[in-house]
């Protein structure tokens, strides 16, 4: 039996009900597909509320750039409605724009390295260069590249500066790690005193350049000996992938082949309370950046969390960096009351980057730092997530848009606490990915804030002077003058 001779057997009445339903199927479904659409696809704007500060960063990233470096950018960081003092309406979205609080400037391309701070009426209050020079000697094989990092406050009435900071660095091409000595000007003999060392690690000997960096080693320089303050690696083995950190106080971490030989010998470490970890989750849900955050714990448990938050539909590639802190000290994180700010990441590309064959790419983000759940500490709280991100040297150092955009929110929220609050420590915040001379400061004050036990005795060591060491530090060279 043929199919029209089947049809011809049913009935006329529920063939057109057939019909019918077919007719209205299709078009519904149409109805509803575009109406889907329109709605998955449409730009929305993140709801913010109580909005501490706003920065709306223009940047250009030029051709020859591999990583972060060969970029400039003109932030104008603007107070947000919380700090104005103006009261919300429930359900308001807080997006007023403010006066421009202070403007900062970075150029990072070649042999220049410039950074800028400017206040509301665009004068310059602080600025940092760098002179770059490569070695030039024949048997050099590693290409050495001495680096002098000169930064001070500049008085806006008198147009002069002071001189505050001094960073000197050789970064060879081919080598396993690279030093930074950082000298503080006395403010009586107004002569450089070496302070500090950071030791950065580079893998595969440097030869694919420093975005393979995988660990961090800070020294304290003072009586003519070196102390290690801490030492930060990455756990894994390439670093290609988003990663977490062991993170050791005083002492080095151990190898593969020291951790083995002390596991089989039950050898126990005798500083257990001064180690830390940082660990690397997945973002399971939408997995658009594989990265879902950070979680930073100790032998008790977490002391703090920063959580990433991407979207699949409406918001485009807007990110939230959520900031969370132990504030009860039970070891465990409360996504709801232990929130101590977020951050909006939102960044647009121009259309000129968007053409093909564009030779550099131009785009601007807006960043909105947001309180958390208790409004009434937001502007402690805002600092205590700078001290989140002191904690994390190698995630900040990946957080250019490697494996997450945690570097540049740490840029600008440095630039805010400058303003704020211009001290060297700040100073050397801003224009370091890594906290060097308020490191200290900033691990005692999340270990105090996270309700640890063994803050008073940590407080005691860092304070402790540095004896000379068995291998020390090799001395860098004396930064006698400053050359502009």
């Amino acid at each position: 039996m043929t199919l029209g001779e089947r049809l011809d057997k049913v009935p006329v009445g529920l063939r057109k009900w057939i019909v019918g339903a077919f007719g209205l199927i299709v078009f519904g479904g149409t109805v509803v597909g575009i109406f889907l659409y329109f709605y998955l696809t449409s730009r929305l704007s993140y709801p913010e509320r109580n909005v501490l500060y706003r920065t709306n960063e223009t940047v250009t990233q030029y051709a020859s750039s591999s990583y972060h470096n060969d970029r400039s950018s003109i932030a104008s960081i603007s107070e947000g409605s919380l700090i104005g003092g103006e009261s919300m309406q429930a359900g308001e979205s807080d997006v007023r724009v403010k006066a421009i609080m202070c403007t900062s400037k970075r150029r990072e391309k070649g042999d220049i390295d410039e950074y800028e701070l400017l206040n509301m009426t665009y004068q310059k209050v602080a600025q940092a260069s760098t002179k770059s020079e490569k070695s030039r000697a024949v048997f050099d094989i590693s290409r050495s590249n001495y680096i002098q990092n000169v930064a001070g406050f500049i008085d806006p009435r008198a147009a002069t500066e002071e001189i505050k900071l001094i960073t000197l660095e050789t970064a060879p091409e081919i080598a396993r790690s690279v030093d930074a000595d950082t000298y503080i000007i006395e403010d009586a003999s107004q002569k450089p005193v070496w302070r500090y060392r950071l030791t950065d690690g580079r893998r595969y000997f440097g030869l694919l350049g420093d975005k393979y960096r995988y660990s961090t080693r800070q020294y304290e320089m003072e009586g003519g000996g070196s102390k290690l303050i801490y030492h930060s690696a990455e756990t894994g083995l390439f670093g290609i992938m988003p990663q977490g950190s062991n993170f050791y106080m005083f002492k080095e971490i151990p190898g593969y082949i020291e951790s083995a030989q002390n596991y089989f010998s039950e050898v126990k470490d005798s500083s257990e309370v001064y180690s830390f970890k940082i660990s690397q989750y997945w973002d399971a849900f939408p997995w658009r950046i594989l990265n879902g955050g950070y979680v930073l714990s100790d032998s008790k448990g977490a002391i703090a969390k920063i959580a990433f938050e991407d979207f699949w539909f409406n918001y485009a590639d807007d990110c939230v960096y959520w900031y969370y802190l132990d504030l009860n000290g039970d070891g465990k994180i409360d996504d709801t009351t232990e929130v101590i700010g977020k951050v909006l990441f939102s960044k647009t590309e121009s259309k000129a980057a968007s053409e093909a064959g564009a030779k550099d790419a131009s785009y601007t983000i807006n960043y909105s730092f947001m309180a958390g759940f208790n409004v009434k500490n937001a502007m402690n709280e805002f600092v205590l997530c700078g001290d989140i991100e002191a904690m994390m040297p190698d995630q900040i150092f990946d957080g250019f848009g490697q494996h997450s955009y945690l570097g540049l929110v740490e840029e600008k929220r440095d630039d805010i606490m400058l303003y704020l609050d211009k001290t060297v420590e700040n100073l050397d915040r801003a224009i370091k990915e890594d906290d060097t001379l308020g490191f200290k400061t900033s691990i005692l004050r999340l270990l105090l804030y996270a309700k640890r036990p063994y803050v008073s005795e940590l407080a005691k060591k860092l304070s402790e002077k540095a004896a000379p060491a068995a291998n020390p530090a090799p001395a860098p060279p004396p930064a006698t003058g400053v050359t502009r």
